[in-house]
């Protein structure tokens, strides 16, 4: 791959509590003078969702407006409208998984006691991914002859496949051996394996005997790419994300916590597109705009938890001299503000007497 996401580890940052989160947000817009502020989001529209987006506009004294579809897809030509409601902007986005983890997949329990994924949309564009990598690496395998280790590949990933409406996974043959087959086994061919590769999992080749032993999560990123016949100008939501993260699915079904990856992939090209919008196409004239990616953690579909991983700060539209802020950055960011808090209760907020 040309270009990677930022590593899990670098993504994996301190969680906060929401009403934390959003009265240090409130702190940086107040302390910039921010006025005639309008808070949006971009979020998947999940019920677990909701409270979120209630306690964003009861920080900010507005109710919230909406740039997100099922998936947290974001739609950036809604900050025209969004734009005509307020003056300057705060926005909040991101994918959101279950906290409670299984096997890589995040889970919640819903309202019926029924225990789901969340986000299941991502999980259903991730699955059928996820499923051919398994399998790939199950079926690939590794062995010592002599001094040399050796790498049996069975001919399904051999022959060449065009792309077809379903995902098909495609070995970077020449990154797994080096130069052609020594012999035919039962179900594939033998090879060398290439030096690279060895030298790269050195550790786990040190250990291989003559027995047969799946390749498993030896087979890298580097070392396979997918396949698919997409629809790149589908509105279908589905297709969008799929589209939108293709190229990456690789990083991402290798992850030890494929869901957690993908919804952090997810965030991260989606804050991109947004930053990229507002610094390219939109007319924002003299807004500020402040803006926080990252993922919600569902504890529940009450309760969420928020890790902040991206910011954006443009001051009085001057796109020129906007700010990015990676992880730590907009982490340090927010901690140096002191928490506001609303001077109303949630009920006079709502016009509750």
């Amino acid at each position: 791959m040309p270009f990677a996401p930022p590593p899990e580890q670098l993504l994996d940052q301190p969680e906060m509590e929401l009403m934390e989160l959003f009265g240090r947000m409130r702190s940086v817009s107040d302390s910039a003078g921010f006025s005639g502020t309008l808070p949006a989001l971009w979020q998947c529209s999940d019920e677990s969702q909701a409270i979120k987006k209630a306690l964003f506009g009861y920080v900010f004294d507005c109710p919230v407006f909406n740039l997100g579809r099922v998936g947290a897809l974001l739609d950036p030509t809604r900050l025209g409208p969004a734009s005509h409601h307020g003056h300057d902007l705060v926005i909040l986005g991101g994918s959101h998984i279950g906290s409670h983890e299984e096997e890589g997949i995040g889970y919640v329990e819903r309202i019926h006691g029924k225990v789901a994924p969340c986000c299941g949309k991502l999980l259903s564009v991730l699955d059928e991914y996820v499923q051919l990598y398994r399998r790939a690496s199950s079926l690939l395998t590794l062995f010592r002859e002599g001094a040399e280790a050796r790498i049996e590949v069975p001919y399904k990933y051999l022959f060449s496949k065009p792309p077809t409406d379903s995902a098909r996974l495609h070995l970077q043959l020449h990154r797994l051996v080096d130069g052609e087959a020594l012999r035919d086994s039962s179900h594939g061919k033998v090879y060398r394996l290439q030096p690279a590769f060895a030298v790269r999992h050195q550790q786990a080749i040190a250990t291989l005997d003559v027995a047969p032993r799946a390749i498993g999560s030896l087979l890298d990123p580097e070392t396979f790419r997918f396949s698919k016949r997409l629809d790149k100008v589908s509105f279908d939501p589905l297709t969008m994300l799929e589209v939108s993260i293709f190229e990456f699915l690789p990083d991402i079904v290798t992850s030890p916590r494929p869901h957690r990856r993908l919804s952090d992939v997810n965030t991260w090209r989606q804050f991109h597109r947004l930053a990229s919008y507002l610094t390219d196409t939109f007319d924002s004239g003299e807004r500020n705009t402040f803006v926080v990616a990252g993922l919600t953690l569902d504890h529940s579909i009450r309760r969420n938890t928020f890790i902040p991983q991206f910011g954006f700060w443009m001051e009085q539209g001057r796109a020129l001299q906007a700010r990015y802020f990676g992880p730590p950055e907009i982490n340090e960011l927010l901690l140096r503000q002191e928490a506001y808090r609303p001077s109303r209760t949630f009920l006079e907020y709502a016009g509750v007497t």
